[in-house]
């Protein structure tokens, strides 16, 4: 019989600095994991595990709309900001009061977060790859002056 448990973290960053670190394993704890704090927020991702390669389809996350989650991915989505998803796997016959050394990573995956939905109680975002999914094409990303900088303007 195999005691096998799984954690997902989330990451809302972007080149200049990281604003949202989640973890939703270790409930109502901050752990500390890679040399980083990661605070509780209840989130489940879909789509992080199964697919094919190329098949460019995104991952969405479902996550209770409390204050802190709306601001969060409302900021990302103006912004441009990136979503890092990270899943482990472990023993839960071990200890359960953080993150252990010999977890492995089993999932991850990198995207821009590019819609919102949902509800009062529930949020759905909606992540897609910043690569094209064929050829040598411009990425499907929405240009801003943060991501090309402001036009010059005579």
């Amino acid at each position: 019989m195999a005691n096998r448990g799984q954690s997902q973290y989330l990451r809302i960053f972007d080149e200049a600095a990281t604003y949202t670190r989640w973890q939703s394993y270790y409930i109502g704890q901050t752990v500390t994991w890679q040399t980083a704090s990661w605070a509780y927020h209840p989130f489940n991702a879909d789509g992080l595990i199964g697919g094919t390669a190329g098949s460019d389809v995104g991952v969405s996350i479902d996550i209770p709309a409390t204050g802190a989650a709306v601001e969060a991915f409302n900021d990302a989505l103006a912004n441009n900001r990136l979503c890092q998803l990270l899943m482990y796997e472990f023993s839960t016959a071990l200890t359960q009061t953080g993150p252990q050394a010999t977890q492995l990573l089993i999932g991850s995956y990198v995207g821009e977060v590019i819609g919102i939905s949902g509800s009062f109680a529930q949020l759905q975002i909606s992540l897609g790859s910043s690569l094209a999914p064929v050829g040598a094409q411009v990425p499907p990303r929405k240009f801003t002056s943060a991501l090309i900088g402001a036009p010059i303007r005579i």
